[in-house]
């Protein structure tokens, strides 16, 4: 890595005192430290800063003119676009109501004054690492609520698919007419009841079968040659014989209908037998 290379901030922190002498103090600490430092020295210029440009985290002295730390909290915990904001609170205040209430009013740590370097270097890198632990959880919750919720869509219109391809498996059923489904390869890759009846081979023995298998006019390549037809119509009608499983010959008129589904050809076929029944 170039040494002269700028390293970014570590986090941008925003430190709230109404004593110069403080501001400067934790200012060169915490630049020194790495992080990117903005100075306020009361609590409405902290508001208005902290609501323009939300900070990583917030050093808020206590005892402030006209408006004190306690009252900033509360004020920046109340506005959705501050209230995550970790506040730490500084201050000459040691006694335990008054760190009570810090913690009351929504803040994650409590500085007394006079302080350490080490300390506050401390609190603040474990406060900024529990804030950006705390961001991780919610954006892994908010992925695994996506996933959930992307799953349960896909389920569902699985199961609308599914539905629907037994309805139409139902009605095709009870078409008198015989239809059967083939894929480009002519195999036979669909049939209703009709046209089990009608050739008298079981839907296992005829889900095995080519085309050429029950119609002697159509070999592979005849059927090959045929398939730019089928394409280019939206319906093509046949004259034909299927043979059934006895060996009997069935004249037959067939309407070819091209289906495409997810990027296959497919061609529904409606055969009419012309048989005495």
């Amino acid at each position: 890595m170039d040494k002269n290379q700028v390293q970014p901030p570590k986090a941008n922190i925003l430190v709230v005192d109404d004593t110069p002498d403080n501001l400067r103090l934790l200012s060169a600490m915490l630049t020194q430290m790495g992080y990117e430092i903005r100075r306020v020295i009361n609590g409405q210029t902290a508001l208005k800063t902290a609501q323009a440009a939300p900070p990583d985290l917030i050093l808020l002295d206590v005892m402030m003119p006209d408006m004190n730390g306690y009252e900033v909290c509360q004020h920046l915990k109340a506005d959705d676009k501050t209230r995550n904001i970790p506040v730490i609170f500084i201050s000459a205040l040691d006694e335990v109501l008054d760190k009570v209430k810090a913690f009351a009013v929504g803040g994650v740590d409590y500085i007394t004054k006079p302080f350490s370097e080490e300390e506050v270097f401390a609190r603040v890198e474990n406060n900024l690492i529990i804030q950006r632990l705390q961001r991780q959880l919610i954006e892994q919750n908010a992925r695994l609520q996506q996933e959930i919720s992307d799953r349960q869509a896909a389920l569902r219109d699985r199961e609308k698919a599914e539905l629907a391809l037994r309805l139409s498996q139902f009605y095709l059923d009870r078409s008198k007419d015989a239809i059967f489904f083939i894929n480009a390869d002519a195999q036979i890759v669909y049939v209703n009841e009709a046209t089990c009846h009608s050739l008298r081979y079981s839907r296992e023995q005829l889900l095995s079968m080519n085309i050429q298998d029950i119609d002697p006019n159509f070999g592979l390549a005849t059927w090959q040659s045929k398939l730019s037809e089928f394409r280019q119509r939206d319906s093509y009608e046949i004259d034909t014989i299927h043979i059934t499983q006895d060996g009997q010959r069935i004249n037959v008129k067939v309407t070819v209908n091209y289906i495409q589904f997810k990027g296959q050809d497919y061609f529904c076929s409606n055969a009419r037998y012309l048989i005495n029944r």
